[in-house]
């Protein structure tokens, strides 16, 4: 999967237990960080979540993040 496509976008990311996470994207290669799997990081929240590779069962592009409105 060519991870690199979804850096500093908006996506919904679907890992292999069926966990469902949206946000900002980050991508993460592998070399760079030394790991064995290229990876996502999605800022859900107050929380950064990585996911590598082979843990991520889909990724799509989201329109947009439904954020909170002020009453």
């Amino acid at each position: 999967m060519k991870l690199r496509k979804f850096n500093n976008k908006v996506v919904t990311m679907t890992d292999v237990d069926n966990q469902t996470f949206e946000g900002i994207c980050l991508f993460e290669d592998k070399d760079t960080f030394d790991e064995e799997y290229d990876a996502l990081s999605v800022k859900t929240g107050l929380r950064w979540t990585r996911l590598f590779e082979n843990e991520i069962l889909k990724v799509e592009i989201s329109d947009k993040i439904d954020q909170l409105k002020s009453p």
